[in-house]
């Protein structure tokens, strides 16, 4: 904050997830300025909001904010996922999480794999067999163990969350204030005020968590539109009951995709599909009644303009596939936390954030567009739409160097992890056509014996675990 004038007061629309971390995050990291939270209830199609989930990175920022995960998992508000699993239209495949075993007998794994390799990858990915076998447990420091080689992320329960958030945000003396609707004096590019329960309220900085609506956008914001690539615009969603597991379950239909996200008191059923090829009276006739959300696909071109830094759904939307919305709504406060507005304006500043936060952004859409894209082709309606539609500059060039050499181009702001990548283009049905020269270099049957080797360990690691539910009691019981 050399030579320039920290900001004094913020204030922070939006009371889902993405709105009380804003505005905790801002607090801790300026404790003299006064922060307010406009607590406005999340709208049903802030994804952000609705599906959230943490990654690594984001569990450990918010446990620097004082948002611990054991005071979530105490309150029910989170549970673990280990990975995914994808039957996608060829052979099923998880996705595990954490970088796995990055290199066997010399060579890189995947590589390996793909020139000596027999049976699925995912056999060899330590996260991806802890999902198939719905197990979990904490990634442990011994670098030996191939439980040192996963990760997890956690999904909350927002409404549960809520209390957890709101104890942090009291001890940090945020203001909050539960506001139905908001009005907003605009002055040139800036926002003078906003008007909300009957109170007037001005700040140096103002954040938009509000969702999709962006309340704090004016109206020529420009939106960079996703709907090609990502083409699902409406999600039916209804709650089952409890089955707590460590894994999310997505399956191919032909009117788009159907979804399983287990927590720990109850499982929400999804069914994605886009307007364009189904109706929604065809789509409840295939999944049941649910409760109908529009899903959008989009970000905005200058996330961060005059006074105004917009995170979450009022940015980037990426719709529901692999709850992306949060990460990148935290990710995005890290970053605006880390070159720190000041009170007057700086164009340098906000132009070198809108060009990583929006990079953070193009990361994710060609990570989820693959999975629309890329692979196997599959059958119906929805997916004989999905063939005439070019990928994302990010995604072809993806897909070209992986397909070629089953490498993946060096990327600035990489927000998906390698391994990750590497495993969802394997499982979707790439294959390079030149085989690693390292690894073609290695003898066939020391490579192969290397994966056995490998394979058999890895099978071992279920068995070495309680089930799910018993584990997340057993933490659940020590956090009390």
């Amino acid at each position: 904050m050399n030579r320039r004038e920290a900001l004094r007061r913020i204030v922070v629309i939006g009371g889902g997830p993405t709105g009380w971390c804003a505005a905790i995050g801002f607090s801790r990291a300026l404790p003299g300025a006064e922060v307010t939270l406009l607590a406005l209830p999340p709208p049903p199609d802030a994804l952000a909001d609705r599906l959230p989930a943490i990654g690594p990175d984001a569990i450990a920022m918010l446990a620097e904010m004082g948002v611990d995960e054991t005071a979530l998992i105490a309150s029910g508000a989170a549970t673990h996922r280990v990975g995914e699993r994808f039957a996608w239209g060829g052979d099923p495949f998880a996705i595990g999480d954490g970088g796995g075993v990055p290199s066997l007998a010399g060579a890189a794994l995947h590589q390996l794999w793909l020139t000596h390799g027999e049976g699925a990858f995912g056999a060899l990915v330590p996260g991806a067999v802890l999902a198939e076998a719905e197990r979990f447990v904490h990634p442990v420091d011994d670098p030996r163990s191939l439980l040192s080689c996963i990760d997890y992320h956690l999904r909350l329960d927002g409404t549960k969350a809520t209390p957890v958030f709101a104890q942090v945000a009291a001890a940090a003396r945020i203001r909050v204030a539960p506001v139905v609707s908001i009005a907003v004096e605009r002055a040139g590019d800036t926002i003078a005020a906003i008007e909300a329960g009957g109170t007037r309220w001005t700040a140096d900085l103002f954040v938009d968590a509000s969702g999709p609506a962006a309340l704090l956008a004016p109206p020529d914001t420009r939106w960079i539109d996703w709907s090609d690539s990502l083409s699902v615009d409406r999600l039916l969603l209804k709650v089952e009951g409890a089955r707590p597991s460590p894994v999310d379950r997505y399956e191919v239909t032909g009117s788009g995709w159907a979804a399983r996200w287990p927590s720990g008191t109850q499982t929400l059923a999804a069914f994605a599909y886009s307007s364009a090829t189904t109706t929604d009276a065809r789509a409840r006739r295939q999944f049941g009644d649910g409760e109908r959300i529009v899903v959008w696909a989009r970000r905005r071109a200058q996330p961060y303009a005059g006074n105004v830094l917009a995170l979450g759904d009022a940015a980037v939307a990426t719709g529901p596939l692999g709850w992306w919305g949060l990460p990148l709504a935290l990710s995005n406060l890290s970053l605006a936390l880390e070159l720190m507005p000041a009170r007057t304006s700086e164009p340098l500043l906000i132009a070198e954030y809108n060009r990583r936060a929006t990079l953070r952004a193009d990361r994710i859409h060609a990570y989820i567009a693959a999975f629309y894209l890329a692979g196997t082709r599959r059958s119906g309606d929805f997916w004989h739409a999905m063939r005439t539609r070019a990928a994302p500059d990010e995604l072809a060039t993806a897909l070209a160097q992986f397909g070629q050499r089953g490498t993946l181009p060096p990327l600035e702001e990489e927000m998906v992890p390698r391994a990750q990548w590497r495993q969802a283009l394997i499982g979707l049905g790439l294959r390079p056509v030149r085989h690693d020269p390292v690894a073609l270099s290695i003898p066939r049957a020391s490579a192969t014996a290397s994966l056995a080797q490998l394979r058999a360990a890895v099978a071992s690691l279920p068995g070495q675990l309680p089930p799910y539910p018993a584990y997340l009691a057993a933490m659940m019981r020590e956090t009390r």
